[in-house]
């Protein structure tokens, strides 16, 4: 399976142990990340938040390790009219790569399925992959 991971769960998987550290662990081992540019960065600009000091270096350990077994594309231009517009990326990314998406985020990702993009909680996606 092809899989975007959203920055939340990147963030959630290098601060704590847990559900969403399983879901990265996953989906590198036993899946194909899907990534584009645009979401390096904000994995890159939340990492560097002043709020994520004491987990920086582990959310850079993280990405890195993404960036080196992903799938690079470019999104789809496709708008899917969001509340959080900065959230597009993701839908687009996914889209591109033929991937699902992976979020904590319900709250601006309430349906299960954008276009051609199926959306997991990250204990729904291990429930789906396990």
């Amino acid at each position: 399976m092809r899989v975007v991971i959203d920055c939340n769960v990147l963030v959630s998987a290098a601060r704590t142990r847990g559900v969403c550290g399983d879901v990265v662990v996953e989906a590198v081992r036993h899946h194909e990340v899907v990534l584009s540019d645009l979401i390096v960065d904000e994995y890159r600009t939340v990492a560097g938040r002043l709020a994520h000091a004491a987990y920086r270096e582990g959310l850079y350990a993280v990405i890195a390790e993404l960036e080196r077994v992903a799938v690079f594309v470019d999104p789809a231009d496709i708008v899917f009219g969001l509340r959080d517009g900065d959230d597009e990326v993701y839908l687009q990314t996914a889209t591109a790569g033929g991937a699902v998406l992976v979020t904590g985020n319900r709250r601006d990702f309430a349906e299960r399925r954008y276009g051609s993009v199926d959306v997991f909680s990250p204990r729904a996606f291990l429930e789906q992959v396990g």
